[in-house]
Parts: structure tokens; C-alpha cells; sequence
């Protein structure tokens, strides 16, 4: 990783994993640890590098930030 995701609250926010799920216009879905507290920044970090590695300059690139449930939460 070059660049590592970003402390939040004093906690390396941790990403699971990053499918494609649309593909006109492509779209990701990443899937992370406290996803909602991504920050922008990273998310436009993700983007440009999903840009270059798959040859899509010039094409809109949507991200859908997706959270796991929780397995140990209790489901009353």
C-alpha cells in the first residue's frame, strides 16, 4: 500500500475489499470498517488509482461505500 488509509478517532480505518458492481458508468463498491467516516480525500485517492490501473481516464467513476454487519452485534 502506498498510501495506507487515514487515522480516524485515533483508528486506522480498515478496507475489506473493492468489487466492480456496474458497468456503465463503472461503478465500485468499497467495502470498509467505519466506511462512512472514509474521508473524501481517500475516496478521490481511490478513484484516480482505480483510474490508472484500469485505463479509464476521461470516464466518470462512481463509489458506493458499503459497510459489513457487524457478526458479534447482537440482532435483538
Amino acid at each position: 500500500e502506498a498510501h495506507p488509509p487515514p487515522l480516524v478517532a485515533g483508528r486506522r480505518l480498515k478496507l475489506r475489499y473493492i468489487t466492480q458492481i456496474k458497468r456503465r458508468p463503472p461503478t465500485f463498491a468499497v467495502f470498509a470498517a467505519r466506511a462512512g467516516q472514509l474521508p473524501t480525500a481517500y475516496v478521490r485517492y481511490l478513484i484516480n488509482g482505480l483510474r490508472q490501473d484500469f485505463g479509464l481516464q476521461g470516464v466518470p467513476i462512481r463509489v458506493v461505500l458499503r459497510q459489513p454487519d457487524n457478526p458479534y452485534a447482537d440482532d435483538d
